[in-house]
């Protein structure tokens, strides 16, 4: 995985879509998405189909 460059987290909201998050890591939306049911990023459902990822578990993942 590729490291963004993110100069201000605090600017972040404390959820991210996948949208926001592959935009923010230069990633394929559908490549999120998957990561997100297989559990390779901390991510829960919202609804039957929204998934919300923790911004801060990303960020330290990101770090890793």
């Amino acid at each position: 995985m590729r490291k963004a460059r993110i100069w201000d987290t605090r600017q972040l909201p404390a959820y991210l879509s996948p949208a926001e998050y592959a935009a923010l890591m230069g990633l394929n939306l559908k490549t999120v998405q998957r990561m997100c049911r297989t559990g390779e990023l901390p991510a829960h459902k919202v609804g039957p189909r929204l998934w919300r990822i923790d911004k801060n578990a990303a960020l330290e993942r990101m770090n890793a």
